[in-house]
């Protein structure tokens, strides 16, 4: 389940979809026995809408992995960066970028003023004090432009901000303008 409906997110946003604890475990003892990991990255829709997100970060922590949350931060907040830092998350990634749908006065800001926001993000974790914190965007053929100082951004912030990633939109349909071959 997710809080937004970002254009071009591969996930269908059903209310209420969220797998129960019990599956997260089984996934996750599947893939221990199959990948030799270090982190998990908990996404979604987005992971801190899940009821269980601390007792999954909790077991993550407990099998000697580092839980990161891949979220659009939008349900985040203070008490809930301090609860999910008992339950023994690592860190944050991210995701924002223009074309999200967020609401209120974050509604049309263009990459460079949602570079406050991502700021109020970073600023958030840093005051909590020992978590990693990465941003991922979207990058659209009308927000291309945005990169360069996106990475300026990203340069200026270092102490706060570790990787800054950027996703290639590309959408599917039906007659390519282009030959991929």
């Amino acid at each position: 389940m997710c809080n937004l409906s970002c254009d071009g997110c591969y996930r269908e946003n059903v209310k209420n979809a969220h797998k129960t604890l019990e599956e997260v475990k089984h996934e996750l003892d599947v893939f221990q026995k199959k990948r030799n990991a270090d982190c998990i990255s908990i996404a979604g829709g987005d992971p801190l809408l899940h009821p269980q997100i601390l007792d999954i970060v909790a077991d993550i922590k407990s099998r000697g992995l580092k839980p990161v949350i891949n979220t659009n931060g939008v349900a985040l907040n203070v008490a809930l960066v301090k609860k999910l830092k008992q339950a023994g998350v690592y860190g944050f990634t991210f995701h924002v970028d223009s074309k999200q749908g967020r609401a209120g006065q974050l509604r049309g800001k263009t990459e460079l003023e949602l570079n406050e926001l991502r700021y109020q993000y970073a600023r958030m974790l840093a005051n909590e004090g020992g978590l990693a914190c990465s941003f991922n965007s979207t990058i659209y053929e009308d927000t291309i432009q945005h990169v360069p100082a996106l990475v300026k951004w990203a340069a200026d912030t270092l102490a706060l901000v570790q990787p800054m990633v950027f996703l290639c939109f590309r959408p599917v349909v039906p007659v390519l303008p282009f030959d991929w071959s």
